[in-house]
């Protein structure tokens, strides 16, 4: 259960970035969120959501992990 409870805040973690980032309420941020379905999230937001993570986290995701992070799930999955 406790797997459950950090994957959850990693991704409300992830969605309250992205919602900030983007400027869109929070309530429309979820887990499937991603560059696909969302219009402002393009390639110039996509690198200001990444700075903001490192910022956040102190990580710096590598090239591949920030071309696969297109959606909030996974940049959930990046925190550690």
């Amino acid at each position: 259960m406790t797997n459950k409870k950090s994957n959850d805040s990693k991704i409300q973690a992830a969605a309250a970035l992205v919602a900030e980032i983007l400027g869109v309420p929070k309530d429309t941020v979820g887990p499937d969120t991603s560059m696909e379905n969302t219009p402002a999230w393009d390639s110039v937001e996509h690198l200001n959501i990444l700075l903001e993570f490192e910022r956040r986290f102190g990580k710096i995701p590598d090239l591949d992990a920030i071309a696969r992070a297109t959606s909030v799930r996974e940049i959930a999955e990046l925190i550690s």
